[in-house]
């Protein structure tokens, strides 16, 4: 029995809550209520059947709460179905109920209630036959509770076995693709992410469940954004925005209209990106409560829009999305907001712009291909009102002030990461060598946060920390590309040796941590020589086939040949570092020996 049966003879509901606004799925409720005499309380329910009807019409309102964001009541609604269900003996409808509170707990508390949800998910999979549909969602909701948890690899090979064993139910199939598919585009898999949400999006199409085809066709357009097709993103964000309207969902659709004003900014239609942004912002505000994340991005749409018609509000809504992205805590929203201050700056030419900072926030974050967008606003809003040389390389904030193939350089590099030529082969990874595909995601990414913090450097201020570093390990699988959390960057990396650089600006804690982490992700002690060069920069990031980042001012042949003097564990410092006795006793209590070189010079 599932949760709906009870009243499938007398109500649509189960198809109106897949396809209808929220307010007709309430008044269905409530009909069906008054028509079978059930009132809220199961207790009050008729004798012919009673307790399993207020059972589905607990369920009902809890799958509406949960669709509709309502967390509390969804876990209240669906909490007392499963008790209802359990009392009647309906075990498959009692464990579909309680994949369901499994799932709204994990939206509402998210990682703290991760390992509670996995346990739970768990023991209904193993309980009866693994092919029923009970334990298909609960690998599903597993799968999603893994990837809260930052665990891809785990939640791919989850949602892989339960889209094996979904084949006899099409609903659940469709919504494991959507799953998976958003899993691809965390993971910048987008082409096999493009063809997994094409799957859903006609399997939801032909189901009727606009709920379903709504979330992958916002997904499809985050795909197709992300292998760089503009247009081709375009489509499903309308169809996104067109299905949220029917359907009353105010967080899809302001998701969608911000999605097409971002699309309109960069196809150069300011004025479309400004109706559009608006739109999406005033639909965020009139919800409840506010969606302040799509109120913050809208209004950096509004910004950015009235700024390229020369608005002079622009600077207000900029200002007012930057407060929101701080206040919410958002990383990538943050690093926005700075590429905004920098942009801004730059055009009053009031002061030297920040633009090192954003470029470095976006670099961390992956998002190599916004860094080259950064540089690309740098040069033309210089080229449009050029800065007087003043002879000082640093005096713009960092870099050259009139190296312009340099930075024309820096861009090109910066820009040569889109993976279209990748997307046919990713597509059939996904479905026969679904572990390669998130392997080779995986490294991808890190190549891409690498490739990204370097073109952030070509805007640094001179002065670099070097680190040669030797293991045995080293040299292969990518092993020696600093992790997301890390402030390093390579610049070399060969058998048993590697090179990571740092701005001038890093501490000695986060040195030492960073070679911690790589210490740990080898399996080995490490050897390792750093030096200060106090003018070295960062010119040009590497193209595909280089060997390596352009460097100036930055002397590496004697200093790679220290780590193979030095024993396991030891870190050979050069004094211009400075680090005082603090700054060793941190590094030395995560297990490094620190020993002086008196002699190198960066």
């Amino acid at each position: 029995m599932l949760p709906l049966d009870p009243i499938d003879s007398v109500s649509p509901l189960s198809r109106l809550l897949r396809s209808a606004p929220g307010a007709e799925v309430r008044a269905e409720l409530d009909r069906v209520e008054a028509l079978l005499g059930v009132g809220r309380d199961p207790a009050a329910a008729v004798p012919d059947g009673g307790p399993l009807v207020a059972a589905a019409l607990g369920f009902g309102r809890g799958a509406l709460a949960l669709r509709e964001g309502a967390l509390d009541a969804a876990v209240l609604h669906l909490e007392g179905a499963v008790a209802a269900f359990d009392r009647e003996g309906a075990a498959e409808a009692r464990d579909l109920a309680r994949c369901e509170a499994a799932l709204a707990r994990l939206r509402r508390d998210v990682r703290a209630a991760c390992a509670s949800a996995i346990e739970e998910l768990d023991s209904i999979a193993a309980a009866g036959d693994p092919g029923r549909r009970a334990a298909v969602v609960a690998a599903h909701y597993r799968g999603t509770a893994e990837r809260l948890l930052g665990d891809a690899a785990a939640a791919q090979r989850t949602l892989l076995s339960a889209l094996r064993r979904s084949e006899p139910f099409l609903g659940e199939r469709a919504q494991i693709l959507n799953s998976l598919g958003t899993l691809y585009v965390t993971l910048g898999a987008h082409g096999a992410a493009e063809a997994l949400l094409e799957h859903a999006a006609e399997l939801h199409r032909r189901r009727g469940d606009s709920v379903g085809e709504a979330i992958a066709c916002g997904q499809l357009g985050a795909a197709a954004l992300g292998l760089g097709a503009l247009e081709r993103a375009r489509a499903p964000l309308q169809r996104q925005e067109w299905l949220c309207a029917r359907l009353g969902d105010a967080f899809g659709r302001a998701r969608a209209l911000t999605f097409l004003s971002e699309l309109a900014l960069e196809l150069g239609r300011a004025d479309d990106a400004l109706a559009l942004a608006t739109s999406a912002r005033e639909i965020a505000e009139r919800a409840a409560p506010p969606l302040r994340t799509w109120v913050a991005y809208a209004s950096r749409a509004i910004g950015r829009a009235r700024r390229d018609l020369g608005d002079p509000g622009a600077a207000a809504a900029l200002d007012e999305a930057g407060a929101l992205f701080r206040a919410l805590g958002l990383p990538l929203g943050e690093a926005l907001a700075a590429w905004d201050r920098a942009s801004a700056e730059a055009l009053a030419l009031a002061e030297p712009a920040d633009w090192f900072s954003a470029a470095w926030s976006l670099g961390s974050l992956g998002l190599s291909s916004r860094v080259a967008q950064l540089l690309r606003e740098r040069l033309e809003i210089e080229e449009a009102a050029p800065l007087p040389e003043k002879g000082d390389p640093t005096s713009d904030g960092g870099g050259p002030t009139s190296d312009g193939e340099a930075r024309e350089l820096a861009l090109a590099a910066a820009a040569q990461t889109s993976p279209h030529v990748a997307m046919q082969r990713e597509v059939e990874l996904v479905y026969d060598r679904p572990d390669h595909l998130a392997a080779m995601a995986a490294r991808r990414t890190a190549a891409q946060r690498n490739l990204g913090r370097l073109a952030a450097l070509t805007l640094a201020r001179p002065g670099l920390i070097v680190a040669a570093i030797a293991a045995s390990p080293l040299g292969a699988r990518g092993r020696a590309l600093p992790p997301e959390r890390a402030m390093a960057v390579c610049v070399a990396d060969l058998p048993g040796l590697t090179v990571w650089i740092w701005p001038a600006a890093a501490t000695p804690a986060t040195i030492g941590n960073d070679l911690a982490v790589l210490r740990a992700t080898l399996g080995e002690p490490l050897r390792a020589a750093l030096v200060f060069a106090p003018a070295g920069r960062v010119l040009c990031p590497p193209f595909a086939g280089d060997t390596g980042a352009e460097l100036d001012a930055v002397e590496l042949v004697g200093l790679i040949a220290l780590p193979a003097v030095l024993a396991p564990g030891e870190l050979r410092l050069d004094p211009q570092l400075g680090w005082d006795g603090d700054a060793r006793a941190s590094v030395e209590a995560l297990g490094f020996v620190i020993t002086n070189n008196p002699c190198h010079r960066g």
